[in-house]
This record gives C-alpha cells, structure tokens and sequence, in this order.
C-alpha cells in the first residue's frame, strides 16, 4: 500500500491554519563560531526546539500568502552564488491560502540595538506574561511564560549587526 500524498491544497490549509496563529520571529546572537564556518560546517537545525541564543522576538507586522513569481514584488534571497551575487525567489501575494507564507516582521529602532543577529526563528503560540503593557510587540526571553514552537529556523548568513539608526524589516516566504 502507497503513503497518502499530502495534496497542494492540503499544505495551503496547513498554512492557514499557522497563518491564524500568533506568530513571533525570534533572533537571536548565535555563535561566534558560525562566523568562521562554510555552509557545510554549519549545525542541522531540523532538531532544534528554540534558538541557541535568543535575545528578542517581535510579532509578526503581516502575514499572509504568496505564489511564486518570476515578476512578484516579493523577493527573498535564498542563497550566494560562487561570484558572491545573492540569489534570490520572487513571490507575488495571494489572497487565497497558498501552501507558501508570507512573513514581513517591522522590528523598532530600540529592538537588539548593537547585537550581532546570526539566527532567527519563526514561532507559534508564544505565550507572554500576563503583566505586560497593552499593545507591546517586542519581548525579551524573560518575558516569556512559554516561547512556543519552532517553526522554521534560519542561521544567517552573513549575520547582521544591528544599529539603533536602522529600523529593520525582514520578510520572507516559508514554503509548507
């Protein structure tokens, strides 16, 4: 007997279902290690339950869902090329469920301002501490009465050092 297929449509409901979920994007300082290590060097991530080093998350400024595109508006890199060019997918946004999440976090100024950023990670039902003030978007590790779960995991490359001068927005697509 052959294993069930898990159908397009069945992955776009799966992103639906995530999608109505509260969803935070971790970062995190990683390990300096990382710096000096080639892709291949670099630890699997598929185990991982929680960044090595988080320092912050922010909730998720929109998500929704995408298709790929080769004149979408959503761009994301996906790797370097020998030469050092980024390679990058294009996606357009769906207003349909799509098996492919779309993810654009608006960190503040004030948010890891002067960290190194190596790693960051996609969560669901992270849960905060009920004493927290109304309306607040960003959340140390501290402030967590559970992070929730991983999702999706991603080690820099290369990593990001953050300045106060720079509000930074990360967008990008999880295929599902």
């Amino acid at each position: 007997m052959a294993l069930a297929t898990l159908t397009k449509s069945g992955r776009a409901a799966i992103a639906a279902a995530i999608a109505a979920r509260p969803l935070h994007l971790a970062w995190g300082i990683g390990l300096e290690e990382w710096d000096a290590m080639t892709d291949e060097e670099l630890p699997s991530l598929v185990e991982r339950t929680e960044l090595f080093n988080e320092i912050g998350r922010r909730s998720s400024s929109w998500t929704g869902f995408a298709e790929p595109d080769e004149k979408g508006g959503i761009v994301v890199p996906t790797g370097t090329l020998p030469d050092g060019s980024v390679e990058v997918a294009r996606y357009r946004q769906c207003e349909e469920a799509t098996p492919y999440l779309f993810f654009r976090i608006n960190y503040d100024f004030a948010d890891a301002s002067n960290a190194v950023i190596r790693e960051l990670g996609i969560f669901m039902d992270t849960e905060t501490l009920a004493d927290l003030p109304p309306g607040q978007m960003y959340f140390l590790p501290a402030e967590l009465k559970s992070p929730g779960r991983l999702l999706a995991a991603q080690i820099l490359r290369p990593s990001i050092l953050r300045s106060p001068a720079v509000r930074q927005t990360i967008e990008f697509v999880l295929p599902l």
